[in-house]
């Protein structure tokens, strides 16, 4: 589908003219929307101007106004582009760099970007041939050849009498009558009543005589159409049925059938040979039994695996020979039989006990080791004692002895006791890395006396009273030994002291808890190594070795046990396999030689032979597939031969039936066609001959004088009576005349001069018909070299001009109607949703207008090629009534949406409203531009919110109850649903009769969509989602509608439909030579299939083979206009229903209640097929 695309889609972004028609403008309009720009302003703003300028912008070499001075921007592709146009200096940007230009559509087509809707509003006011012929103007790219021609005068010669030649004859009417009255005037009186009475007579015969005339050209008519008829029946009676062609398609048939004669002779001559073949071959005529060539193939590769299993064994068993001997010998054994028969330990559990007497005896050692370094640790004093001791002097030293001095005591007894506890951290620290965990215990704690050291003697304050007495006496209840001297000095002395001390009862202490926790493990290892001594010994007997053997040794012993048993072990597998496969191998051996056997290879020794065999059985069974092969593609060449001879010989059998002759009457065949032409043109002038008889009657009838006796008098009695009516009213004039003197004597007196007047005005008369000649003669030859430009030039591009504007008016008219274009005739019609063809006079103006440009836009996307520019309207709204508006509207918002940008010029205020109120509630960009001043002196975006009366391009919705009164009946009423009848097409079935959803019913008809036929061609172009509706909602409904569309089938049975000239057109029983006289008899007879078919039986027209009649007849019941079939009843109706969405049924997509309320809401609503509702059918017929 030709739309505008990102990167097709040129969008002007800003326009800015300094220069056109040679004097200086000020006209600058920026911010361009891609989608609708409306620019309005007075006239004289320069919109005329800027729209020129666009055209100057984007084909600069194709202009006609001066040397302009224009610049602007647009978008191309998603890339920003400059140009600036200075007469004929064009200069291009792309991104900021200088570019060649763009790839624009053909200066020829800059036309169809700039349009007035105004001559398009104003074709929709003429007759439906003039908008036609606008419309194909449109598609053909605005080449209106017959407008052309029109406004050159060129036409058609007038038919019948013109005006300028009755007026030469009415002049000579009147000479001729001033000349009479002339000659009347020199009598006077005569007998008015004889005069008159001899005028009658006169009249009379005159009268008489015109219809003798006329007598005699029906007897001249008659004499033509007799000749015709003689030259007609001269011709052999079969001609009736050639085409002309017969003769060129017998000698084709011919030459057809001598080529498939011989293919079929080649064919038996390979399918001869290939038998050949096949009884050659030494196999059997159907090949190889199936599998026979895999089976062969899958026997030589098991006797080859097991040729190679046999050399794997021998190899296995060398190796396993070498391996034994050597731990035999290891063993130093002399009775191998029995040592295979050992059942020896598993070497992981010998290697267990091995670890356990390693564990066993490491262990022992380090208990011992601990028990020398930690077993007599006794602390002598309480460590717990030594801390409060140590905490009872650091206190003391903490307390000032004065508050002199307090301060520098404080200090240096943070150092002391910094220092010990340091000592304590240290010692701490030995033992645990000693593995006693009480060390990092002494540790931890040597560390927490030494932050609170730090931080407790780092407290300062005002002097008090000293307690270092108190803390003396405290200090000396503590059972330890104090200081010398409780001086400063001193007592630092014996702090350490205490702290050394203490720091050894914590180390001693910490031995001995070790020691004590690893006491009771001493004894359990004792017990532990005793148990191991008796699994040994144990060991030992089992393996009949010396008892006095270690752990190790057992070890070794069992290990070199095992590793002879199992080369021993694997030297006996190997042999076992060694046999096994040399039984494979024979047995395979067999089984080829066996298969080769029937074909001749009766002994195979090893396996080169079997493989040979099989590439011979293969290369015997391809050459004999492919004897087959071409064997039965011979035979199928034959059959084609053979089926294609029957076929050739039916054919000509069917010709001479068709002609009515014998076979091998070629000859006949060929005279007969060699008179066709001569046939026709005596076919053809019978005919008109009939046709001349005819009308020759029906004139005779009209005549005033006509008398039956003249419709079977001869030629020579006609002539007779004619001469004496001839004579007889020769005198009409001469009595009239007399007469009429006699009456006008005196207003006759007062015209002297009517003679001269009436000979003036017949002069005139003919000058103007010599002009009207040479007029004329200008016209037809004008309209002759018309006619030819028009009819080479009509019908390019239309078939895909017209699939885009069928594609554009679906779009814009919501589905409700698409254009249906005749490719032979080049001509169209509207289709609607329901399927009826409409006439250009029967749609709206609005829809006209939609139409209009439908066509003119898809002219330009086929066109395009690549780049699509925008499309510019001026003043199209201007003096159109708000139903045209609002349509050209929706179809402009249509193509904007596909991405083509629009640029709108009005003078009108009102306008702007129009195009607001349409485009708010739509997702179309929508930029107001306002001029002003003088050429547009200032351009201001945006603009004010009028509000103008319009109605949408769409069918307006209808006024809808609130959503809580919505109910289906209520519906019906809104929406004025009308009556649908089986007649109808399912397509205009409203939307009311197939769903009961009254939201969703009210959302399809707010969107326009109102009938089956709109919402299936939504369907058709994938788009429910405009109303909202899931694909599982629109199969239940397209399931309904199949479901009545099955159910009017069977309802029309038995009712076959109108026949009209379309129907008729439609077969080729009815030639063009009867087409007219058959659609008078089918108007007349109300398009009854059947007594259209008894009139053509009863002569209504007039030589109508009867043959014809026959075809005619089978086309119409081939049609549905003619059925032998008795109505069906109700009951028959329902159950055709019912099996059209059986399918459905059964998967639960629709329900039956829902196929009843469907039809019975149609039933409901057509009074005369109350008898049909399924409440009163279905019972009896399910």
């Amino acid at each position: 589908m030709p739309t505008a695309t990102a990167d097709a889609a040129l969008h002007v972004r800003r326009l800015a003219v300094q220069r056109m028609y040679g004097r200086s403008f000020g006209l600058d309009v920026e911010g361009l929307d891609p989608g609708v720009n409306v620019i309005a302003g007075p006239n004289g703003s320069g919109k005329t101007t800027l729209a020129r300028a666009v055209t100057v912008l984007l084909w600069p070499e194709a202009h006609g106004w001066g040397r302009p001075l224009v610049e602007g921007t647009f978008r191309l592709g998603g890339e920003p582009w400059r140009v600036d146009v200075e007469g004929s200096r064009v200069q291009y940007q792309k991104d900021g760099v200088p570019a060649s230009p763009p790839s624009m559509p053909p200066p020829g087509h800059r036309g169809r970007y700039h349009m007035s809707l105004r001559d398009l509003l104003a074709a929709t006011e003429d007759s439906e041939r003039a908008l036609a012929d606008a419309i194909l103007q449109e598609a053909q790219g605005g080449y209106d050849v017959p407008g052309a021609a029109g406004a050159l005068g060129f036409g058609e010669y007038a038919k019948g009498k013109l005006k300028e030649t009755r007026e030469v004859e009415e002049a000579r009417g009147r000479v001729e009558a001033a000349r009479s009255l002339h000659r009347d005037l020199e009598r006077k009186e005569r007998s008015l009543r004889r005069l008159r009475r001899e005028r009658d007579e006169a009249r009379a015969a005159a009268r008489r005589r015109d219809a003798l005339e006329q007598a005699l050209a029906v007897v001249r008519a008659e004499q033509e159409r007799q000749e015709a008829e003689r030259a007609f029946n001269a011709f052999p009676e079969g001609m009736q049925a050639l085409q002309g062609d017969e003769a060129d398609r017998l000698d084709r048939l011919r030459a057809d059938r001598e080529a498939a004669v011989e293919k079929r002779e080649e064919a038996t001559a390979q399918r001869t040979e290939a038998e050949a073949r096949i009884a050659e071959s030494r196999l059997p005529a159907d090949g190889l039994p199936d599998g026979t060539l895999d089976t062969l193939r899958t026997a030589l590769q098991e006797w080859d695996e097991a040729r190679t299993a046999l050399e794997q064994a021998e190899r296995e068993r060398a190796r396993a020979a070498k391996t034994e001997a050597a731990e035999w010998e290891r063993l130093s054994g002399d009775d191998k039989e029995a040592a295979a028969q050992i059942d020896g330990p598993a070497v992981d559990a010998v290697q267990s006990l091995a670890e356990s007497r390693l564990e066993v005896q490491g262990r022992k050692a380090a208990l011992r080791a601990l028990e020398r370094r930690f077993g007599e640790a006794d602390p002598e004093t309480s460590p717990e004692q030594l801390r409060r001791g140590v905490e009872q002097l650091a206190e003391w030293l903490r307390e000032p002895a004065s508050a002199s001095d307090g301060k520098g005591r404080g200090r240096v007894l943070r150092y002391v006791v910094l220092a010990g506890a340091g000592t304590v951290v240290v010692g701490g620290a030995v033992l645990g890395l000693g593995g006693a965990p009480l060390g990092w215990v002494v540790a931890g704690a040597g560390a927490v006396v030494a932050v609170a050291a730090y931080f407790a003697t780092r407290s300062t304050g005002v002097a008090t009273e000293t307690r270092r007495p108190d803390l003396e006496h405290r200090f000396e209840r503590l059972d330890l030994p104090t200081p010398s001297t409780w001086s400063v000095d001193a007592v630092h002395a014996h702090l350490d002291s205490l702290l050394q001390d203490w720091t050894d009862a914590r180390l001693e202490a910490a031995k001995a808890q070790e020691w004590a926790r690893h006491a009771d493990e001493a004894d359990a290892i004792e017990d532990r190594q005793a148990e191991l001594g008796e699994r040994e010994g144990e060991l030992a007997d089992r393996l009949h070795v010396d008892s006095g053997l270690g752990a190790h040794s057992l070890l070794w012993f069992v290990q070199r046990l095992g590793a002879w048993q199992e080369a021993w072990t694997e030297g006996m597998g190997a042999e076992e396999k060694m046999r096994e496969a040399e039984r494979q191998a024979e047995t395979w051996r067999e089984k080829v030689e066996a298969l080769v056997e029937p074909y001749g290879d009766d002994h195979v020794e090893d396996i080169s032979d079997g493989q040979a065999a099989l590439e011979q059985l293969r290369e015997d069974q391809q050459a004999l597939e492919a004897a087959h092969a071409d064997r039965k593609n011979a035979q199928q060449r034959l059959d084609q031969a053979t089926e294609q001879v029957e076929r050739i010989d039916d054919e000509i059998a069917q010709l001479f039936d068709r002609l009515g002759l014998d076979d091998e009457s070629d000859e006949t065949v060929a005279e007969w066609c060699a008179q066709f032409d001569e046939y026709e043109a005596a076919e053809e002038a019978l005919n008109r001959a009939e046709r001349s008889v005819e009308l020759e009657r029906e004139r005779l009838k009209e005549r005033e004088g006509f008398e039956e006796s003249m419709l079977g008098a001869t030629a020579e009695e006609l002539e007779r009576r004619k001469e004496e009516a001839a004579r007889q009213a020769e005198r009409v004039d001469d009595l009239s005349d007399r007469i009429s003197r006699i009456q006008q004597q005196v207003e006759d007196a007062k015209t002297d001069h009517d003679l001269e007047e009436a000979l003036a005005e017949h002069q005139s008369a003919r000058q103007a018909l010599r002009r009207r000649g040479r007029r004329d003669l200008r016209r037809v030859v004008g309209q002759a070299l018309a006619d030819v430009v028009h009819e080479r030039t009509r019908n390019q591009d239309l078939p895909a001009v017209f699939a885009r504007a069928d594609e554009l008016f679906r779009h814009i008219t919501s589905d409700r109607y698409r254009l249906d274009l005749d490719r032979a005739e080049s001509t169209f019609r509207v289709v609607t949703d329901a399927g009826r063809g409409l006439a250009l006079q029967e749609l709206s103006g609005g829809t006209k207008v939609q139409l209009l440009l439908a066509v003119r836009m898809a002219f330009v996307e086929t066109q395009e090629q690549g780049i699509q520019p925008p499309l510019v309207l001026d003043e199209a709204l201007a003096n159109s009534d708000d139903g045209k508006a609002a349509a050209m509207i929706e179809a402009v918002r249509t193509i904007a949406a596909e991405g083509r940008q629009v640029v709108y010029l009005t003078a009108q205020s009102d306008e702007v409203a129009k195009w607001r109120r349409q485009l708010d509630e739509t997702d179309t960009a929508l930029a107001v531009h306002t001029l002003s001043g003088a050429d547009g002196e200032s351009v201001a975006a945006g603009g004010t919110r009028e509000t103008g009366g319009l109605r949408p391009g769409r069918p307006a919705s209808p006024a809808l109850p609130p959503p809580e009164e919505r109910s289906h009946e209520a519906l019906a009423r809104h929406l004025d649903v009308p009556v649908w009848t089986p007649r109808n097409e399912v397509a205009a079935l409203h939307l009311w009769y197939l769903t009961d959803d009254a939201d969703r019913l009210c959302r399809a008809v707010e969107a326009a969509y109102r009938r089956w036929g709109q919402l299936a061609g939504l369907a058709e172009r994938d788009a429910l989602s405009l109303i909202d509706l899931d694909p599982s909602t629109y199969r239940r409904l397209e399931a309904l509608a199949r479901a009545v569309e099955h159910w009017a089938a069977a309802w029309r049975v038995g009712r076959g439909t109108p026949v009209g000239r379309a129907a008729l057109e439609a077969t080729d029983a009815v030639s063009d030579t009867f087409i007219d006289d058959v659609t008078a008899l089918a108007e007349r007879v109300g398009g009854e299939a059947a007594r259209i078919l008894d009139g053509l039986r009863n002569g209504a027209v007039k030589r109508f083979r009867s043959d014809k009649v026959d075809e005619l007849e089978a086309y119409f019941r081939a049609e549905g206009h003619l059925t032998s079939e008795a109505e069906r009843p109700p009951e028959a109706w329902w159950r055709r229903a019912l099996e059209a969405v059986s399918e459905d049924l059964e998967a639960g997509r629709v329900r039956r209640d829902e196929v009843e309320a469907v039809l019975r809401r149609i039933c409901d609503r057509a009074p005369t097929l109350k008898d049909g509702s399924p409440t009163e059918t279905k019972d009896g017929s399910t």
